[in-house]
C-alpha cells in the first residue's frame, strides 16, 4: 500500500471540500436541494477524510512545520469565528447573498416566489428586483439571485446543515483551505522558516480576518484559487494526474464563483500548451484520459446549465463591465489633479499596511524576469490578470470594503512575493529577518484594533423582536434606513428568517399599483429622521401609529467621499459607533 505523506493528505481534505462545493452546485442546478442529500454527502466526506487520516497516521507522522501550520490554521479560524455574526441584512453583497443561500436552502430550487413579491413585479416586470436588493425577477415572476451560483450553494449547503452558523462556517472551511494552500505554495519556492513567515504574514494581515466576517464571494475564492494553484504546482513538478484532476476541479467550481476564474484558465491553458508543445505524446497520455476528459463534459455542461438557470448573474457581471471602461470619469471627475484615483488608492493601501507588499511584489517580478527564473513565477504569471484592479478596481472607494477587490488575488501573492524576493535578495538571514519582523509589526499594528469588532452584532434579535408584531399575511413595507444603516436594512431577514412579507420600500406610489387586498393588514416601518421622505405623497394622511420602535446598533461609519475631491479627502479608519434609531410603525388605513 502506498505511503501517504503531508502533501497527499492536504490533497485529499482539498478534494473532498471542493467536491462537497460541486455536489452543491448541481443539486441547485437541478432543484433537488434538500437536507437529506446534503447530510448523505457531508457523511460520505467525513468517511473518506477519516479513512485518509487513518492511512496518514497509519504510514507516516506529520512534519513538525506542517503540523504548525495545521494549528495555527485551525486556532486562526476559530478566532475569528469567535468575532464574526452572520451577515444577513440586506442592502449590500454580503447580505444579499446570505439570503438568496437561506432561500435556497427553504425552496429546494434557485428560483423563490411569495405574494409580495409577486405584487412588486406586476409593477415591474422581468429584470432588476429593486424592492428586493441582489435579485432579479424571472419572466415566470420569481426571484432569482443575481449573484454567482456557486457561493450561494456553498453558503446554502452549510446553512442547511448548521442553521444560520452555517453561514460562518463555511467561511472557516474555505479560509482554512487557504491558509493550507498558500502554505503549499510558499514551500515550493521557499525553505521552511521563510515559508512559515509568509504564512504568517498572511494569517496576520487585516484583510482576512476583516473579510472572514462577511459572507462575500472572495472567501470561496480564496480557498479555491490557492488549492487550485497548489495543485498546479504539484502537477507541474511531478505530473501526477491525481494534482491534475483536483487543479481542473478546483479552478472549475471557481469559475462559477468568481468571473476572474476565466483569466486564470486561460493562463493556465497557454502555460500547459508551452509546456507540451513539443511533447504530444506525453501530453497525450496525460490529458486524453477518461477520467479528465469526463471531468471536462461535467463542468461545461454545469457552465451551460447556469448560463440559462442564473443569467441573472452574467447580466450582472456584463453591466459591471461595461461600467468599468468609464471607471474614472464617475468616480475621478471632481478631481482637478491628475492621477488623483489612483494616488487615493495607494494612500488607502498604505494605511491597511498593504502598499509595502504590492510595491516589493512588483519588484520581485521585475527582479526575476531579468534573472529569467520564469518558473519562480508561475503563480505571479496565473494571478497576474487581477493587477488590472490597481488601476481599475470598479467598485464603491469605502474602505475597507473596497478592499475586498484585492483580497483572492493580489494581496495573497503580493505577500509570498514579498518574502521570496526579500529571501534571494537579502543575502544576510539577520536582514531578512529584521524585514520580515517590521511586516509583521505592522500587520499586527491593524490587525488587533481590528480583531475584535462585530458588525451588528445585536440587530438580528431586536428585528426578530420586531418581526413578532406582524403575521404571516400581512404586507410589511420597510424603509432603506428603518434600522439606521441603509447598508443593514431590515426587510432581509424579515422575510427570508422570520417568514414575514417584508419588502424594501422606496416609492409611496406603488401603494396604488398592487392589490392590497391579498394581504391581511399593511404595514410601514419608517424611521423618524426620513418622514420627509413620504411627506410630499398623501400617505402619511391614510396611516395610524401603531407603536413605537427603537434599534440600537454597533457598525463602521461609513465615510461621504461623493462631495469632495479624491486627492483632498483624508484617508482615515472608519470610526466603530454604536448608533440609536427612532422610529414608529405605521398601519395602513384600507
Amino acid at each position: 500500500m502506498k505511503k501517504i505523506n503531508d502533501i497527499d493528505l492536504f490533497s485529499s481534505f482539498g478534494i473532498i471540500l471542493v467536491s462537497f462545493g460541486w455536489m452543491a452546485v448541481f443539486l441547485a442546478v437541478l432543484s433537488l436541494f434538500t437536507k437529506g442529500f446534503l447530510v448523505g454527502a457531508s457523511l460520505i466526506a467525513v468517511v473518506t477524510l477519516g479513512y485518509a487520516i487513518f492511512l496518514f497516521q497509519r504510514h507516516s507522522r506529520p512534519s513538525l512545520d506542517f503540523s504548525l501550520v495545521l494549528i495555527f490554521s485551525l486556532f486562526a479560524v476559530m478566532l475569528f469565528s469567535h468575532f464574526t455574526v452572520p451577515t444577513v441584512f440586506s442592502g449590500r453583497d454580503q447580505g444579499s447573498l446570505s439570503n438568496a443561500a437561506i432561500s435556497l436552502s427553504e425552496n429546494h430550487s434557485l428560483k423563490s416566489s411569495f405574494p409580495a413579491e409577486k405584487q412588486f413585479f406586476q409593477i415591474y416586470g422581468p429584470g432588476q428586483a429593486l424592492n428586493f436588493p441582489g435579485f432579479y425577477y424571472t419572466k415566470d415572476g420569481s426571484l432569482i439571485s443575481q449573484f454567482s451560483l456557486g457561493y450561494v450553494a456553498w453558503l446554502a449547503a452549510f446553512f442547511t446543515l448548521f442553521g444560520l452558523s452555517g453561514l460562518i462556517v463555511a467561511n472557516a472551511f474555505s479560509f482554512f483551505l487557504f491558509l493550507l494552500s498558500f502554505y503549499v505554495v510558499s514551500r515550493n519556492y521557499l525553505e521552511k522558516k521563510a515559508a512559515l513567515i509568509a504564512f504568517l504574514l498572511v494569517g496576520t494581515s487585516f484583510v482576512f480576518s476583516w473579510f472572514f466576517k462577511f459572507t462575500l464571494t472572495e472567501n470561496l475564492a480564496l480557498g479555491l484559487l490557492w488549492f487550485g494553484l497548489a495543485q498546479f504546482l504539484l502537477f507541474w513538478e511531478k505530473e501526477t494526474r491525481i494534482n491534475l484532476f483536483a487543479c481542473i476541479l478546483s479552478f472549475g467550481l471557481l469559475l462559477f464563483v468568481r468571473i476572474e476564474a476565466l483569466a486564470f484558465l486561460s493562463v493556465i491553458a497557454l502555460l500547459f500548451f508551452l509546456k507540451y508543445k513539443h511533447k504530444k505524446q506525453q501530453f497525450k497520455k496525460i490529458f486524453i484520459q477518461k477520467e479528465i476528459i469526463i471531468l471536462f463534459i461535467l463542468i461545461f455542461i454545469a457552465f451551460i446549465s447556469s448560463l440559462f438557470l442564473n443569467s441573472a448573474f452574467y447580466v450582472t457581471i456584463a453591466k459591471g463591465f461595461l461600467s468599468s471602461l468609464s471607471f474614472y470619469k464617475h468616480n475621478f471627475s471632481g478631481s482637478s489633479l491628475p492621477f488623483s484615483g489612483t494616488i487615493y488608492l495607494l494612500r488607502v493601501f498604505s494605511l491597511y499596511a498593504i502598499l509595502t507588499y504590492i510595491a516589493l511584489a512588483i519588484i520581485a517580478l521585475g527582479y526575476f524576469l531579468k534573472k529569467k527564473n520564469y518558473p519562480i513565477l508561475l503563480p505571479f504569471f496565473i494571478l497576474l490578470p487581477t493587477f488590472i484592479y490597481l488601476l481599475n478596481p470598479s467598485i464603491s472607494l469605502d474602505h475597507p470594503w473596497m478592499l475586498r477587490r484585492y483580497l483572492f488575488a493580489v494581496i495573497p501573492v503580493s505577500i509570498l512575493y514579498s518574502i521570496i524576493f526579500l529571501k534571494d535578495f537579502l543575502k544576510k538571514n539577520i536582514l531578512f529577518y529584521v524585514f520580515s519582523g517590521f511586516l509583521l509589526l505592522t500587520n499586527l499594528l491593524i490587525f488587533f484594533p481590528f480583531l475584535g469588532v462585530k458588525e451588528n452584532p445585536t440587530l438580528l434579535s431586536q428585528i426578530e423582536n420586531i418581526s413578532l408584531d406582524f403575521q404571516a399575511d400581512d404586507l410589511i413595507l420597510v424603509d432603506r434606513n428603518a434600522t439606521g444603516n441603509p447598508w443593514a436594512m431590515m426587510a432581509g431577514p424579515l422575510n427570508v428568517i422570520f417568514g414575514k412579507q417584508a419588502v424594501y420600500f422606496f416609492n409611496p406610489d406603488d401603494l396604488k399599483k398592487i392589490d392590497l387586498t391579498q394581504f391581511k393588514k399593511v404595514y410601514l416601518i419608517i424611521p423618524d429622521n426620513n418622514l420627509d421622505a413620504y411627506e410630499k405623497s398623501e400617505l402619511l394622511k391614510n396611516v395610524i401609529i401603531v407603536k413605537s420602535y427603537s434599534l440600537e446598533n454597533f457598525a463602521l461609519n461609513e465615510i461621504d467621499r461623493t462631495k469632495k475631491e479624491l486627492y483632498k479627502t483624508p484617508v482615515t479608519f472608519p470610526p466603530y459607533l454604536k448608533n440609536y434609531t427612532y422610529g414608529k410603525i405605521y398601519l395602513l388605513k384600507k
